[in-house]
């Protein structure tokens, strides 16, 4: 969920040129904001700070931090209902206290309705810095027993003890709504998982089969392209004068080092995000999917060869690309709060990847088109090169194993737990799709993508992704009045 480059962000454009790695790209910023559903919806909505323990498992440890949260509560009833949108890897705003489902459903039980910021993102700052030694208490763990205390707090603070509490995340924080109902069930009576990988990886390659999968299901033409081109980068990458040319079609800021694994990894998996924020996050726009937008222009002869078409697609006129990985790690080397790298939020997503999830989006699987060159052991390096030597791959794997252990990976003991997935989305492997029990079910979306769900219905939404609101909000209407 991450859950993360990476993905959940502002949602990219039809053509989003991303900066690296990892979970759904460096340029991730957070879930896309819904329309509010009324005027002047921001006078609803109020901020506050609540005082966190630093570490909830350490008695001898009376360090504390302020946490962010956002309230709306226009709504509320007596002893209504209290719902939870939980924060990710991003800085939270109004938009899911002004719209969208939650909301939706909120405004019809007369409700008090929160926004929780993550700690270690937006301006819920625990620490001086994230270093590594610091980014030790940014994990899951810490941030479920922030939203039990939360919830604790809020409940006596309000009034409302007897009120039921349903959570809803979407991505790495589905991941945390599924999780809170499964360590705190005294405290939460329900959530939405919308787009939850749920099972830790290392590496996942299943990743970029959907990605081919998916662009398949518009134009296997558009497959058959991509591949070309990205073979064509392979092939001009072993050639004399070919990285010079690369430069030139790809409007590079230098010439790539060939004798950097580091580089040629860090090149390709740049241009291969492209498709991957693409899919992931497709929607209609201006009348057609994005999709099928880049697929139109990578299919497209007038354009030149497919090569020439992933160029279009990719390179921007008014900036070079920077594709050097010494670059990269320098910027996301920095520690302080002020920094581009912590602005992107991704050195602290990342550090929660290399310590619980990997999520690595790897070119391991031959049903991928998107080349060979950023493996399992690319994402390694860029661990150890970010947060040190003990960052290694026998780490990583024993605590994506510490992660399914202590959350129980695809097959959680759950109930009043939706599982929602769109099966375009490439995170869906990492999910639940099937029901878990008659209590805990799963939804999967036919031609939908990531966390499309948690949104209002629109003109343009496709009639399976709307009959799925209508049942998430049928089982939660029904929890609500338990």
């Amino acid at each position: 969920m991450i859950v993360l480059n990476v993905l959940l962000l502002v949602l990219c454009s039809i053509y989003p040129l991303v900066d690296g790695v990892g979970f759904r790209g460096f340029t991730f910023q957070g879930l896309e904001e819904p329309e509010p559903l009324k005027k002047d919806a921001d006078k609803d909505v109020i901020e506050g700070w609540i005082i966190q323990p630093l570490d909830h498992f350490n008695y001898r440890d009376n360090r504390s931090w302020s946490m962010r949260y956002r309230e709306n509560s226009v709504f509320l009833k007596k002893n209504g209902p209290i719902l939870i949108m939980i924060g990710g890897e991003w800085e939270i705003s109004n938009g899911f206290l002004q719209g969208g489902l939650m909301y939706e459903i909120g405004s019809k039980y007369g409700a008090l309705m929160y926004y929780t910021e993550h700690r270690y993102y937006g301006k819920s700052k625990p620490t001086k810095d994230i270093s590594t030694e610091n980014l030790q208490y940014l994990n899951v763990d810490q941030a479920l027993a922030d939203l039990a205390y939360f919830i604790e707090t809020k409940k006596k603070e309000k009034n409302l003890e007897k009120s039921t509490v349903i959570v809803f995340g979407g991505s790495y924080a589905g991941n945390m709504a599924a999780w809170a109902r499964l360590k705190y069930p005294h405290l939460i009576q329900g959530a939405l998982a919308s787009s939850a990988p749920i099972y830790a990886k290392a590496d996942f390659y299943e990743y970029y089969e959907v990605v081919t999968k998916s662009l398949g299901k518009y134009s296997e033409k558009c497959v058959e392209d991509v591949k070309i081109a990205f073979d064509l980068v392979e092939e001009l990458l072993t050639a004399q004068d070919g990285p010079d040319k690369l430069k030139l079609y790809f409007n590079l800021c230098n010439v790539p080092n060939v004798k950097s694994p580091s580089d040629l990894g860090y090149l390709m998996n740049t241009l291969a995000e492209v498709f991957a924020a693409t899919v992931q996050y497709d929607n209609v726009e201006n009348g057609q999917t994005k999709i099928a937008a880049l697929c139109n222009n990578m299919t497209a002869a007038h354009l030149g060869s497919p090569l020439q078409r992933l160029a279009h697609v990719v390179s921007k006129q008014d900036k070079c690309l920077d594709v050097n990985y010494n670059n990269f790690v320098k910027k996301y080397r920095n520690i302080s709060w002020d920094s581009p790298a912590v602005q992107d939020i991704m050195r602290q997503w990342y550090h929660q990847t290399c310590a619980e999830y990997g999520y690595y989006q790897t070119t391991s699987s031959n049903k991928s088109i998107f080349g060979t060159l950023f493996p399992l052991s690319y994402y390694i390096d860029i661990c150890i090169d970010l947060y040190g030597d003990s960052y290694n791959d026998k780490i990583l794997n024993s605590r994506v194993r510490r992660t399914n252990i202590m959350y129980g990976g695809q097959l959680p003991d759950l109930t009043n737990v939706i599982f929602t997935n769109g099966d375009i989305d490439p995170w869906h492997s990492l999910s639940v799709l099937k029901d878990l029990n008659a209590f805990s079910p799963a939804i999967v979306i036919k031609g939908s993508s990531h966390c499309r769900d948690i949104y209002s219905d629109a003109v343009t939404d496709i009639e399976d992704l709307k009959k799925a609101r209508a049942r998430i909000r049928d089982i939660i209407s029904k929890w609500i009045s338990l």
